[in-house]
């Protein structure tokens, strides 16, 4: 009986310790973030967050949704129709200035986008509304979710 209390104390002890999880996506770079997976776009917002309707965005602007972004390792972009997921372009991508700028040349979208948010799921570019259409300011954000490939 003893012995079965003593097992039964330490069963206890042992159980009640609080084990540290580490999560194996906590320490990884700018660069293996953005190349986990591939990114679908989900909207296009102004600076403060507000979504901007379709209706306000040009054609180059709308096409994107319909398309996947890999930024491979090799430093390889690829734009993949989501549906048919045939590579449609390809291209380079690099980060600059200590990785808050993500510069993408690839046909259709191109250019050095500023990044807002980077983690793990979630991206957000920030890019000139030049490119896209005009009367909501002078930028506007462009939020990403991770897609399995």
């Amino acid at each position: 009986m003893r012995n079965l209390l003593i097992v039964f104390s330490l069963l206890l002890v042992l159980g009640s310790c609080k084990k540290n999880k580490v999560d194996p996506d906590e320490n990884l770079t700018s660069s293996q973030l953005l190349s986990r997976n591939a990114w679908k776009l989900d909207r296009y917002t102004d600076t403060s967050g507000k979504t901007i309707s379709d209706g306000n965005l040009n054609a180059s602007a709308i096409v994107l949704y319909q398309m996947l972004f890999e930024f491979r390792e090799n430093q390889e972009t690829r734009a993949i129709e989501k549906v048919s997921k045939t590579v449609i372009n390809r291209g380079t991508w690099n980060l600059l200035e200590d990785n808050k700028v993500l510069d993408i040349n690839i046909v259709g979208f191109q250019g050095k986008f500023k990044i807002v948010v980077l983690q793990k799921g979630k991206l957000t570019l920030q890019a000139s509304t030049g490119n896209f259409l005009s009367g909501v300011g002078s930028e506007l954000n462009m939020e990403f979710s991770e897609s399995p490939n």
